[in-house]
């Protein structure tokens, strides 16, 4: 397993909230809230798909980390589905 698809992994199973927004460039970045104050980004251009996901910032109660970590389709995918059935 990739970081990307770890990073996905702990936010798909332990996330409690999400919000998706466009990006400046048209794509799409999804906000996982993981605990209070912890929040993973994911990112993905416009256009994209499942295998087009990365892992971005993380932000944290004391403190956050940069990523640009790819995610894998399989995980992909279910960012894919939070971020389209926020969208539809």
């Amino acid at each position: 397993m990739t970081l990307g698809d770890a990073l996905t992994q702990e936010a798909l199973t332990t996330g409690t909230a999400f919000s998706v927004s466009p990006t400046g460039a048209g794509g799409l970045r999804l906000a996982i809230q993981l605990k209070p104050g912890d929040v993973q980004h994911f990112e993905r251009p416009a256009g994209g798909g499942d295998a087009d996901w990365t892992a971005t910032d993380l932000e944290g109660s004391g403190g956050g980390c940069v990523f640009n970590e790819p995610v894998t389709a399989p995980w992909g995918r279910g960012l894919e589905l939070l971020a389209a059935g926020r969208a539809a």
